[in-house]
């Protein structure tokens, strides 16, 4: 799954140096508006699944900030990061709490 998680990201990237790239130097014609519409979209709808996400989980995983970040660019590739990280994250939790006994 790391494999996938990385080309995800890659391809996050890309679609937002598109969009970005869009309001740089706006593209021709009708391209402007669609790109535009489209980079709403695609913040409104990682906001919403930040939203569902945080509300549901946030008992059960532990967040971290940049973890709001990840879920906003990267969608639910950034969900499956973090996910995939919560082993280390508890493991490291359980020896600091040991350390400190």
């Amino acid at each position: 799954m790391g494999i996938a998680v990385w080309l995800g990201r890659l391809i996050f990237a890309v679609i937002w140096g598109v969009m970005l790239a869009n309001i740089v130097a706006p593209f021709e014609g009708k391209g402007f508006a669609f790109f535009l519409f489209l980079m709403v979209l695609l913040i409104a709808l990682h906001l919403l699944q930040l939203l569902m996400f945080a509300t549901v989980y946030k008992e059960h995983i532990q967040w971290r900030r940049g973890d709001y970040w990840q879920i906003i660019f990267f969608g639910v590739i950034g969900w499956l990061a973090i996910v995939r990280a919560q082993p280390a994250r508890t493991q490291a939790e359980a020896e600091q709490t040991n350390d400190k006994s």
